[in-house]
C-alpha cells in the first residue's frame, strides 16, 4: 500500500519537481538558520533568562487578576480558588473555607483602617475650605481684583487631593450651608472655572477656556459679533440674567453701587501657577481685572513655594500688583497629616477585630524613616500600610486565629502555633520550672488554646499601657519636640527610658504644679475589661500632691515609669508573631552573600523600592563575591577596571583620556605578543564596557561625541 512520502513522490516527479534537491535545500536553510542565531549570540554581552511557564486549561482557570493555583515550590495541592488571591498555606493543607476567610478578613480590618484615614483626608483641610468660601462670599471693591493665593504642600498627589476638596466646596458651598440637596451651581450664585497649563497654552486659548467652560455650565451665551476669547460675553450673559430674574419677579433685585448682583461670583482657579509663564499669568490678571467691574471675579491661584510675598515680588509687575487685593492661605502641613493617620491608626488604646494590631520595633522605624526622609507623600504611606497588612494576611496561616478559631483542622492549627518562635522560647524559660505533671498538661491541644487566650489579653494590657505612657510623656513635653509615632518608636526599641529627651521632659515637671491636670489627659484606666493599675496608682498620686501642695512630682512620675512592660519587648511575648506587623522578614539561607542583597531585607520596602544602585555598585567594587571564579586571581573581570577608572573620572569624561586610563589600568596577556592586536584587543574592551555601563545607567552621552557624561556620580 503506498505511503504518504511515496505519494507526495510521485505527485513531485509528475510536476517535475526534484525530491531530493528540496530536502537539502530545506537542510541548508535550517542550518543557515542555526548558524546565524549562533553567531547573533556570539555577540551579545548579555543574555535574558525567560522561564518556560504552565499554561493551565480555561474551565480551571480562577478569575483574571487572581493569583496562579499552583506553585510547585510549595507543593500546593491544585484546587479552584475562586478568585481568591490567597494560596492554601500549611505545605497546602489550608482548607479553602479558612483561605477564603483569611482573604475577607484582611479585606475588612484594611477597609476600616482606610475609612479611617479617609475620614482624616475629609477633614485635613477644613479651615482652609472655610477660609476660602468665605473670601469667595465677601463683598469687595471692583477697584481691585481678589486674589486668593493658596500655599500648597511640596507632593502632587496631596494637592490634587486638596484642590478637588476645595473645588467640591465652592461648588456646593450653599448646599453644605443650608443642609439642602436640591441646589444646583447656577442657584448658589457661583460658577467656577478651572485653567491649568493643558487647556491653557496662551491668552487667547485661556480667555476661549473661560467662556467655554462657562458655556459648559450655563449655557447661552451670545457670540454675535464677538470673539470666541472675548470675556464681554459673560458679561453681558449676567446683564441679560439679571434683568430677566427682575422681570419674573415684578421688582428690582437689590444691587451694589457699581450695580452689581451681590448673588453672583465667577471663581477662576488656576491648579498650577508655578508651572505657568508669567507673563501669561500676568496676562490674564489683567483680562480678569476689567471683567471685575462689570462682575463678581475672585482668583484662586495654587501656589508651590516657600513664602507667598517673594513669589508675587518675583513674577508680578508693579504696576499689576497696584490692582491686586491679595489674600493668603494654606493648606495642612503633609507631615503632620501623616503622623495624624498614623496616631489614629496605632496609637488608640483598643485593641479590637477591627484594629487588632501593634507595629514591631523594625517596622516602626522603617515607616517613620520612609515617611521623613521621601517628599512626604500621603498616598505612598497609604500603600506602604496596606502592604503590611496584606504582607501579614498573605504568609501567615494563624492570622485568623484573631477572629476566630476553627473548629475544622484545629490540630493544624495549632501545631502551627506549637512551631512558631516565640512558643519554643516560653518552653524552652519554662522547662526547668515544670514538673512531669505540668509538661504533660503542655504538650495537650487545650493547653496551647488556653495559652493563646491568655496572650491576647496580654497584648491588650501591653497596647493600654504604652499608650497612656505615650500620652504621659507627650503631655510632659511642653515644647512639643516630638510627635506620639516617634516616642512610640523609641518606646518599643528600648531606647525611651534612657534618652535624653525623656530625662528632659521628666525634668520639666519641676516647673511646679500647674500640670498636674494635664499629666494624664487623654490616658485611660479602664478599657473593655483591661485596666492599666500604674495609671490608677499615678492619678491616686498626683491627686493627693495636688492636695498637699507637695511639689514631689518628679518621684511620682519615676515610680509610675517603673513598669516591667516597658522594658519588656514584644519578642518576648508569648504568640507575638500573630498580633504584630512586621512587613514580612526574609532571612538568610546560606552562607555566601546571595546575588541580590534585597533577599533578605524587609519585603516591605523591596516591593516598593529595592536598592537596585546599591547592589550593582556593590558588585562592580567587589565581584568576587558574586563570581565564584578561579579566574578572580589572575584577572579582574573588565568592566571592574572600567569602574574603577569610572570613580576616579570628573563628571565629564573625555573619551580619549578614558580610554588611555583603561589601557594603562589593564595586564596585558602573554598570549598576545603583537602591539597592534593588544590595541585592537583594548579598544574592543573599551567599547563593550563602554556599552555595559551606559546599558546600567552609570554614563551617557554628550551632545559633544567627544565626552561622556557620569549619570550617577554620588558617593563613587
Amino acid at each position: 500500500m503506498p505511503t504518504e512520502n511515496s505519494k507526495l513522490s510521485e505527485d513531485s516527479q509528475k510536476n517535475g519537481l526534484d525530491v531530493e534537491k528540496l530536502q537539502e535545500d530545506a537542510e541548508l536553510d535550517s542550518n543557515a538558520q542555526v548558524e546565524d542565531e549562533t553567531n547573533e549570540n556570539n555577540f551579545k554581552t548579555h543574555y535574558f533568562i525567560k522561564p518556560k511557564l504552565n499554561k493551565r486549561p480555561l474551565e480551571t482557570s480562577p478569575a483574571i487578576d487572581s493569583f496562579p493555583q499552583y506553585n510547585p515550590a510549595l507543593s500546593q495541592k491544585k484546587r479552584k480558588l475562586d478568585g481568591v488571591p490567597f494560596f492554601p498555606l500549611f505545605d497546602g493543607k489550608e482548607p479553602y473555607e479558612n483561605v477564603r476567610f483569611r482573604y475577607q478578613l484582611y479585606e475588612t480590618i484594611w477597609e476600616h483602617q482606610l475609612q479611617k484615614i479617609q475620614l482624616i483626608l475629609n477633614n485635613a483641610n477644613d479651615n482652609l475650605v472655610q477660609d476660602v468660601t468665605r473670601f469667595i462670599k465677601d463683598l469687595f471693591s471692583n477697584d481691585r481684583l481678589p486674589i486668593g493665593y493658596i500655599q500648597m504642600t511640596s507632593n502632587t498627589a496631596n494637592n490634587l487631593r486638596i484642590l478637588e476638596q476645595l473645588q467640591d466646596a465652592i461648588q456646593y458651598e450653599d448646599t453644605i450651608d443650608e443642609g439642602t440637596d436640591d441646589l444646583s451651581e447656577e442657584e448658589n450664585g457661583t460658577t467656577l472655572i478651572v485653567l491649568n497649563t493643558k487647556n491653557s497654552p496662551h491668552i487667547k486659548g485661556a480667555l476661549k477656556e473661560i467662556n467655554a467652560q462657562f458655556e459648559d455650565i450655563h449655557g447661552g451665551l451670545d457670540y454675535s459679533e464677538r470673539l470666541s476669547y472675548d470675556l464681554q460675553v459673560i458679561a453681558d450673559w449676567y446683564e441679560i440674567n439679571r434683568n430677566t430674574t427682575n422681570n419674573d419677579k415684578g421688582e428690582e433685585e437689590e444691587e451694589n453701587v457699581d450695580g452689581q448682583d451681590e448673588q453672583d461670583r465667577l471663581v477662576v482657579m488656576i491648579e498650577d501657577t508655578n508651572l505657568f509663564n508669567t507673563q501669561l499669568l500676568s496676562q490674564v490678571i489683567r483680562m480678569l481685572q476689567a471683567l471685575h467691574r462689570k462682575v463678581h471675579v475672585r482668583l484662586l491661584l495654587a501656589l508651590s513655594c516657600d513664602t507667598v510675598s517673594s513669589w508675587v515680588s518675583n513674577n508680578f509687575p508693579n504696576d499689576l500688583r497696584a490692582g491686586l487685593n491679595g489674600y493668603k492661605f494654606k493648606s495642612n502641613d503633609n507631615v503632620s497629616l501623616g503622623y495624624t493617620i498614623l496616631n489614629n491608626l496605632f496609637l488608640t488604646p483598643d485593641l479590637n477585630e477591627y484594629n487588632p494590631f501593634l507595629i514591631n520595633s523594625n517596622l516602626s522605624t522603617i515607616i517613620l524613616n520612609r515617611f521623613q526622609h521621601s517628599n512626604n507623600s500621603i498616598d505612598a504611606l497609604i500603600a506602604e500600610l496596606k502592604l503590611c497588612y496584606m504582607i501579614h494576611f498573605y504568609r501567615l496561616p494563624l492570622s485568623i486565629l484573631i477572629a476566630q478559631v476553627p473548629k475544622e483542622s484545629m490540630e493544624l492549627y495549632i501545631d502551627g502555633l506549637r512551631k512558631l518562635p516565640s512558643y519554643k522560647q516560653y518552653i524552652e524559660q519554662n522547662i526547668l520550672n515544670l514538673d512531669s505533671l505540668k509538661f504533660d498538661a503542655v504538650r495537650k491541644d487545650e493547653t496551647v488554646l488556653r495559652l493563646f487566650n491568655e496572650s491576647k489579653g496580654q497584648f491588650k494590657t501591653h497596647k493600654l499601657v504604652m499608650m497612656n505612657v505615650i500620652n504621659v510623656i507627650y503631655n510632659l513635653d511642653t515644647k512639643k519636640r516630638k510627635e506620639k509615632f516617634e516616642i512610640y518608636k523609641s518606646l518599643v526599641k528600648g531606647e525611651l527610658l534612657t534618652s535624653k529627651y525623656f530625662h528632659d521632659c521628666l525634668n520639666s515637671a519641676n516647673t511646679g504644679l500647674s500640670l498636674l491636670s494635664n499629666i494624664t489627659s487623654n490616658c485611660i484606666e479602664e478599657l473593655d475589661g483591661v485596666k492599666d493599675l500604674h495609671l490608677v496608682e499615678l492619678n491616686k498620686s498626683l491627686a493627693e500632691l495636688a492636695a498637699n501642695g507637695s511639689p514631689e512630682l518628679i518621684s511620682t512620675l519615676q515610680t509610675y515609669f517603673k513598669n516591667q512592660l516597658l522594658t519588656k519587648s514584644f519578642e518576648k511575648i508569648l504568640f507575638n508573631e500573630i498580633f504584630t506587623l512586621d512587613g514580612g522578614v526574609v532571612h538568610e539561607k546560606f552562607e555566601r552573600a546571595p546575588l541580590l542583597e534585597e533577599n533578605f531585607e524587609n519585603l516591605m520596602i523591596n516591593c516598593l523600592r529595592p536598592n537596585l544602585r546599591q547592589t550593582i555598585e556593590s558588585a562592580l567594587d567587589n565581584p568576587e563575591i558574586y563570581l565564584k571564579s578561579v579566574l578572580n586571581n589572575s584577572i579582574d573581570p573588565l568592566l571592574r577596571q572600567m569602574f574603577k577608572v569610572y570613580k576616579e573620572a570628573p563628571a565629564s569624561i573625555n573619551l580619549h583620556d578614558f580610554y588611555q586610563a583603561f589601557c594603562a589600568s589593564l595586564t596585558r596577556p602573554s598570549s598576545i605578543k603583537d602591539d597592534k592586536e593588544w590595541a585592537k584587543v583594548a579598544y574592543s574592551w573599551f567599547l563593550q564596557c563602554c556599552f555595559e555601563l551606559m546599558h546600567l545607567g552609570i554614563v551617557q552621552t554628550k551632545k559633544t561625541g567627544e565626552y561622556l557624561e557620569k549619570a550617577i556620580w554620588k558617593g563613587v
